[in-house]
């Protein structure tokens, strides 16, 4: 049984043998200890030999830097166990004779023995010759030790190479993810993509465009899942060898080697699955941070939105990175169908970063809040949103600006309202500012049900009375006329009726009433009168 310090005796008394010769020299030494190759570094040499070749030459594997030769020369013990290896540099092969006195030094021996294995090439060589066979073996095992050694070195360098993109300054580059890209399409020659969770591409290298391949569908994205958690490996598609970011049951992102042509090498798919387990820690890291500041913006935009003293409302701002004085704004979005998760809160605070609005989003039950700085944008916001969540049928409403952070709660619900007659407007789905709403900002004013109230029953009492009796829909389908100007064929296609029966009803609408809908005044008055009937059906829905 051999300690360390005997094992280290051996290793170190080849390593000082391997210098005397001259013609390679020790580039690293390992150390065999419980079935590990473990490296010693204090067993180098101190100083190189002049025939190093440094950065010059090319090594066996085509590189650029290495050296012209290398090799694993194995140490073995007096009962023939492996003892360690010491990785040889030259800048050519060496001769004959020359390998001979490297598998002298090399055998079995204890360690005041080496000097002498180390004599003279006469009796070396003798000794190789009588030991043919075993000499045989030991190329065997020194070959698959060599190549073992090889494979180690390159595969550290890689991790290295890969490390380094998580810590390093990005540069030019837009993102961690871009720069993890980067190395990885260096180490391995070529075109690397990185997706988001839905196959949209956020980073490309190496590629002549920004899309060199159509995003995945969601039945190919849910393939490739399977087929990675079945297998623990790289999924090889048409676009290329793609891994996935797949922490738990949500596919975070993904990382393709793009299809070239050329057949993927062992080391190739090394790097991708490495590169994609660092790939995890950033968008794992990412997507704590986000809930986190979700978590902490849900607290504070609810107190604000119920009204929170500024001194408080300023400090705890500061300490998320949120300036609360100035101007503020308030929005509320619902989308359909209803979502109780966060899908809409991520996707606004992701829009208003796109726009570079800075911003505070929380959500209560299915309706997303946000507290915004400065000017909110209209349409955009929508847009980006609805493209972000792929799904248009949302509301969005905007409150007045306040001045302060007392004025919050007004803001908030001016954007209520703003939203809640979007929602029940003709078109459901858009966004809606409360100081574009115009006469409803006089119908919706609090205080004023009663009046309201006895408006709307003095112009649709008798509309209503009927509709109660008959369970017809007739107030409805007189809001949708005087909505569209009293043209038929757009108050028809609204309601999804033939024109005649749009007629039809209009004729009814005469006659229950009294009204002739043809007069100015009578329209006007309608007109408001199921505007406010609105506003009660959505207080009371």
């Amino acid at each position: 049984m051999f300690d360390r310090p005997t094992a280290e005796a051996i290793l170190g008394k080849a390593t000082q043998s391997v210098s005397a010769l001259g013609f390679c020299h020790v580039g690293a030494c390992y150390l065999v200890m419980d079935g590990h190759l473990l490296p010693v570094a204090n067993l180098m040499p101190t100083a190189q030999h002049h025939d190093d070749p440094q950065v010059e030459g090319t090594d066996t594997k085509g590189t650029s830097t290495g050296p012209g030769w290398r090799y694993a020369l194995s140490t073995f013990r007096d009962n023939g166990e492996l003892n360690g290896c010491l990785v040889l540099h030259a800048r050519t092969a060496p001769s004959p004779a020359q390998m001979i006195e490297l598998r002298a030094i090399a055998a079995p021996s204890a360690p005041g023995a080496v000097e002498e294995a180390a004599g003279p090439h006469q009796r070396a060589h003798s000794a190789a010759v009588s030991d043919a066979p075993e000499v045989a073996e030991l190329d065997d095992r020194v070959r698959i030790l060599s190549a073992t050694v090889l494979q180690l070195e390159t595969r550290t360098s890689i991790q290295n190479a890969l490390n380094g993109a998580l810590t390093a300054p990005l540069g030019q580059m837009g993102s961690r993810e871009s720069l993890l890209a980067e190395v990885l399409s260096v180490l391995t020659g070529r075109s690397v993509c990185t997706e988001d969770g839905f196959g949209n591409i956020r980073a490309a290298v190496g590629t002549k465009s920004g899309r060199p391949y159509p995003r995945p569908s969601p039945s190919d994205r849910s393939r490739t899942a399977q087929l990675w958690l079945a297998f623990g490996l790289p999924v090889q598609e048409p676009r290329g060898l793609v891994a996935l970011v797949l922490p738990a049951t949500d596919v975070l992102g993904a990382m393709c080697l793009v299809e070239d042509g050329r057949p993927y090498t062992a080391d190739d798919v090394f790097a991708l699955e490495y590169g994609t387990r660092l790939l995890q820690v950033e968008l794992s890291h990412r997507r704590s941070i986000a809930q986190l500041e979700l978590k902490l913006g849900r607290d504070l935009v609810f107190e604000l939105v119920s009204g929170l003293d500024e001194e408080t409302a300023v400090l705890r701002a500061e300490a998320l990175g949120y300036d609360i004085r100035g101007p503020q704004h308030v929005i509320v979005a619902q989308w359909q169908p209803p979502r109780t998760d966060d899908t809409v809160a991520v996707a606004l605070r992701r829009t208003l970063r796109e726009l570079q609005i800075p911003a505070l989003v929380s959500r209560h039950s299915d309706t997303t809040l946000a507290v915004v700085t400065g000017e909110p944008l209209d349409t955009e916001l929508f847009t980006i949103a609805a493209r972000t969540l792929r799904s248009a049928t949302g509301a969005v409403g905007i409150g007045g600006p306040s001045r302060d952070v007392t004025q919050i709660p007004r803001s908030y619900a001016e954007a209520l309202r703003a939203l809640q007659i979007r929602v029940h407007s003709t078109d459901p789905y858009g966004i809606t500012r409360y100081d574009q709403l115009g006469i409803y900002r006089i119908l919706d004013m609090p205080g004023n049900e009663t009046d309201l109230s006895g408006y709307v029953e003095e112009w649709l009492g008798a509309l209503q009375g009927n509709d109660a009796r008959r369970g017809s829909d007739l107030v409805h389908t007189l809001a949708q006329f005087l909505d569209h100007g009293g043209n038929y064929d757009d108050t028809a296609v609204s309601l999804a009726i033939h024109r005649s029966t749009l007629r039809y009803r209009l004729k009814s609408i005469r006659q229950i009433t009294g009204f002739e809908l043809g007069d100015p005044e009578t329209r006007l008055n309608l007109h408001v009168a199921t505007r406010a009937w609105r506003l009660r059906a959505a207080r009371t829905n």
